[in-house]
């Protein structure tokens, strides 16, 4: 049996995040089902259990801010950069979205070896994303760059000084 390389998990766990936010109500055998038809291959069901976990906390956690009425204030319109900034990091940091109910991850041991951040957001968040990095770039931040990119997702590696 092949390997599958960290890029096709990346596109696999993104597939299925996807399916689930979409079809929340979806039964385990149809995503199963969905995955096998799209990829050819099954998937380790701790996996799968797992990223269905975390689309159903990013779904409770996003659905009560849209249920509430928002006051109506006259004011002037946030520019969208703000918003798009705070968007990206809610993206990065999910647990941000659930606050003190989200229970204290174990920290990890530090490693000498660069660091890969999956991103997986829209095409105009990644654009911002993408600005930012330069921005970093140019103003000499060289441990920080853009390993790989699709108009839906983007990887980002950062090295240990």
């Amino acid at each position: 049996m092949p390997r599958t390389s960290q890029e096709q998990t990346q596109e696999r766990h993104a597939f299925l995040l996807t399916l689930f936010r979409q079809q929340p109500d979806i039964s385990s055998k149809d995503a199963l089902e969905s995955f096998k038809t799209k990829f050819g291959a099954t998937i380790n069901l701790k996996t799968f259990n797992q990223l269905r976990a975390e689309a159903e906390e990013e779904v409770a956690a996003v659905a009560p801010v849209a249920e509430e009425p928002e006051p109506e204030v006259e004011s002037a319109p946030e520019p969208a950069a703000d918003d798009a900034a705070a968007q990206l990091k809610a993206a990065a940091n999910p647990e941000a979205l659930n606050g003190a109910a989200a229970p204290a991850k174990k920290p990890k041991v530090k490693s000498n070896g660069p660091k890969n951040v999956f991103v997986d957001a829209p095409k105009e968040h990644l654009t911002f994303l993408e600005s930012i990095v330069q921005q970093l770039q140019e103003a000499g931040a060289a441990n920080v760059r853009i390993d790989h990119s699709t108009d839906r997702w983007m990887v980002l590696v950062v090295d240990s000084k």
